[in-house]
């Protein structure tokens, strides 16, 4: 993906507008990394304070609950991410950030970000509609969640196919709250509908 496509899908984390002064600052004070299909951008029990943002590929957010993975988050190309455990409190990851199959992804040491923030008043109010969209995104999850199963799983298959395609049956399942036998027979029950 090139960088105006790329600057196309971060335009649009933030109702503030991405003019070039922000674009600029975050692609100059940027490192790009890579990262394969399961490996962790941010571990459980890591302490990796930085700010990242997907250029190419998906990712999950997850937290290990008894022994179970429960998905609380995918992030796709412009997505801003952190453990905000790690951003915010300095304290090691609670969660997991994974490559979902092969990602680039730009990242933003802790202390180069907040330098940014203290330099650009722009940079933070399109930060700040960046957060406020976050939390809209959980509401509308939240909404989601108390649909009837076949709704859900309907509604990530039309909206947010990439995920689909590049995120294995299990973790689906988890982001979902259903099992996996259960998006099978949904997923039959889609395919014979057709």
């Amino acid at each position: 993906m090139n960088l105006s496509e790329f600057r196309k899908l971060l335009e649009g984390e933030s109702p503030y507008p991405l003019n070039d002064e922000i674009f600029n600052l975050i692609i100059a004070n940027s490192e790009t990394l890579h990262f394969g299909k399961g490996e962790a951008i941010v571990d459980i029990g890591e302490t990796k304070p930085g700010i990242y943002i997907i250029k190419e590929g998906v990712v999950r957010g997850y937290i290990n609950e008894d022994g179970a993975e429960r998905n609380h988050y995918f992030g796709l190309s412009g997505t801003i991410l952190a453990s905000m455990h790690c951003y915010y409190a300095n304290k090691p990851s609670i969660l997991c950030i994974e490559a979902c199959n092969q990602c680039e992804i730009f990242h933003i040491p802790h202390k180069r970000f907040k330098e940014l923030l203290d330099e650009s008043h722009e940079l933070c109010k399109w930060l700040n509609g960046a957060l406020f969209g976050m939390q809209y995104f959980q509401e509308v999850k939240s909404k989601i969640m108390n649909g009837d199963s076949s709704w859900r799983y309907k509604w990530l298959m039309n909206c947010r196919p990439e995920i689909l395609q590049a995120v294995p049956l299990k973790a689906i399942a988890s982001y979902l709250g259903m099992s996996e036998v259960h998006i099978s027979r949904i997923r039959k029950d889609i395919y014979s509908e057709d």
